[in-house]
């Protein structure tokens, strides 16, 4: 059976702390290619544990589906029109900014109101009128971005695993 409400978890996830996982991902990258360059026998050295070579390949898998998902998060992004992509980086400036305060959004969701707000302050500061669009409008358009970026997550085989 389809996990539809898990789906839309794992894309809110990505699409939310994209900046940070891209990041993380781009490090993890530079440290593979030093670790390309030194000769890898399979045999355990040092302080390492058995199965270097197993190891190495569930982190290259692992590192693969990161690579997908930022892709696809990408994408996203490309397909999502100015006033959109707009609302995405303020959802994700307020999602940054109630991961500092301990706030994990139980409940009725926290972030419409601070998004709404700070969405209206962009509008105006780039139209030069203003613009408050309904808190409904607003989790209509984060149900909108999130489909999308769930659609091409399973066009691109991205895992759905926490």
């Amino acid at each position: 059976m389809l996990d539809y409400a898990g789906q839309n978890r794992c894309a809110t996830k990505w699409l939310l702390e994209y900046p940070e996982r891209r990041l993380d991902f781009l490090d993890r990258m530079g440290e593979f290619t030093a670790l390309s360059a030194t000769k890898l026998t399979g045999m355990p050295m040092g302080t390492d544990v058995g199965r270097p070579v197993e190891s190495l390949g569930l982190s290259l898998a692992r590192l693969e589906d990161t690579r997908l998902w930022i892709t696809t998060i990408e994408d996203t992004e490309k397909s999502l029109g100015e006033k959109k992509l707009a609302f995405l980086n303020v959802r994700r400036w307020v999602h940054r900014q109630q991961q500092e305060v301990g706030n994990t959004e139980k409940g009725r969701p926290g972030w419409v109101d601070e998004s709404q707000a700070r969405y209206a302050d962009w509008f105006y500061r780039r139209y030069g009128r203003a613009n408050c669009p309904d808190p409904k409008t607003m989790t209509r358009w984060w149900d909108e971005i999130v489909n999308v970026a769930v659609r091409i997550a399973i066009a691109r085989g991205c895992s759905f695993q926490k």
